[in-house]
């Protein structure tokens, strides 16, 4: 049975937070568990298809370009066979990150434990609303390892501020992210016993079971309303 198409935006106004991580990470466990990923990269320094230009396996297609084909390059990946889209937005470009939300059927916002990061958040908010409110996960990422004991409350913190949802999956800073990223490949393929890697499996659950929640609401939605006409 074909496996229906999945389109995940990542998005988030600072550079260097983490989108393109999460973006090539989800899209290779994505490959590994028998999908066809395609990354569609829209930020001018097309950081998820340099890395694709040096990664050897071929499980992973990735295309730049504009914000604005970002409907027709989704319409074209699909007639090719993916059925696993991430869309890494650029930072400091609203026009895309909404373009991007309002493509998707689930968002990350990836956000370090940094107020300069916080205070990107009330304007994030507002980007997704205008994208059609799409629902969006912040991810916090690139904790220090011997402080993700505190992970919880920081979330919980994160939550009660600003309203937008926390993913219970978090991202801390391991070298091996970048090491990894050196050579086209994810903390998985370079040593899977890393707690990168179980950082980045736990994360694609929680993204896949919030896409598989989201289309089973539909198809309720669905029958009540053929039920009613």
């Amino acid at each position: 049975m074909a496996k229906k198409l999945s389109v995940i935006g990542v998005i988030g106004q600072k550079g260097g937070g983490g989108k393109t991580t999460i973006a090539i990470n989800l899209a290779v466990t994505a490959a590994r568990q028998k999908f066809t990923p395609v990354i569609i990269d829209l930020d001018q320094q097309t950081n998820s298809a340099k890395w694709r230009d040096r990664r050897k396996p071929d499980n992973v297609a990735v295309v730049a370009t504009p914000a604005a084909r970002i409907k027709a390059t989704i319409e074209t990946a699909a007639s090719h066979g993916a059925d696993f889209i991430v869309i890494d937005a650029p930072g400091h470009n609203d026009s895309a990150a909404i373009e991007t939300v309002r493509a998707s059927d689930l968002v990350i916002l990836p956000v370090e434990a940094q107020m300069f990061h916080f205070d990107t958040l009330p304007a994030m908010r507002d980007i997704i609303r205008l994208g059609g409110d799409t629902p969006t996960w912040i991810v916090v990422n690139k904790l220090h390892p011997a402080t993700s004991v505190m992970a919880k409350k920081l979330k919980e913190m994160i939550f009660g501020i600003y309203k937008i949802p926390v993913c219970p999956a978090h991202i801390c800073r391991y070298d091996i992210y970048a090491t990894s990223a050196d050579e086209g490949l994810i903390p998985e393929e370079k040593k899977s016993t890393h707690k990168a890697a179980l950082e980045i499996r736990e994360l694609y659950k929680f993204v896949t079971q919030q896409l598989n929640n989201a289309r089973g609401s539909h198809v309720r939605q669905d029958e009540k309303s053929a039920a009613g006409a």
